[in-house]
């Protein structure tokens, strides 16, 4: 499975307020991020991660996992896609999940993987499903449990800042 990059998400969460902070902003970033001029990107996105937007939080994951105007650091990357992440944003959600699944920034975990690909799929990605599937096939019963039993407490405790993503109308609404 392949991370979510920057530019995959303009269209979808331009249209999900509060995740980023301004229109404007997010323009700029976007030309910068195109145009491969990734220090201004850097330093519009980053205050904007450092203030909570969670956007901006995975745009700077990205950065770190890419290591576009910042070194490569998968623990940096993690770091970012994790805030997002518990702020329900399903693609960081997504890109946390494949890192624990690759052991990338640490040992291989397929049970903190399960974990957030359930998140991810709890959200409405729509990778999250097949994602499931195929970490299920990598784990052992007891380790699904385990992976489970932390998603019921995750949710019992904790509400995400982003709703979930709109479900996909397979068929026209009849009027």
């Amino acid at each position: 499975m392949k991370k979510a990059l920057f530019l995959a998400l303009a269209g979808s969460l331009l249209n999900a307020a509060p995740v980023w902070a301004a229109e404007g902003d997010w323009e700029q970033a976007k030309m910068a991020h195109e145009r491969g001029d990734y220090a201004a990107e850097i330093a519009i996105v980053r205050p904007l991660a450092e203030q909570g937007f969670a956007f901006a939080q995975f745009n700077m994951g990205v950065l770190y996992d890419e290591g576009h105007g910042v070194p490569l650091d998968d623990l940096q990357a993690m770091d970012w896609y994790r805030k997002a992440a518990e702020q329900g944003l399903p693609q960081a959600q997504i890109n946390l999940g494949i890192m624990h699944e690759q052991g990338e920034g640490g040992p291989v975990d397929y049970v903190q993987a399960y974990f957030w690909y359930a998140m991810a799929n709890s959200q409405g990605d729509s990778q999250a499903p097949q994602a499931l599937r195929e970490i299920s096939e990598k784990m052992t019963p007891a380790q699904i449990g385990e992976a489970q039993h932390k998603v019921r407490e995750w949710q019992a405790a904790h509400t995400f800042t982003i709703p979930p993503l709109p479900a996909l109308e397979s068929e026209p609404a009849n009027h």
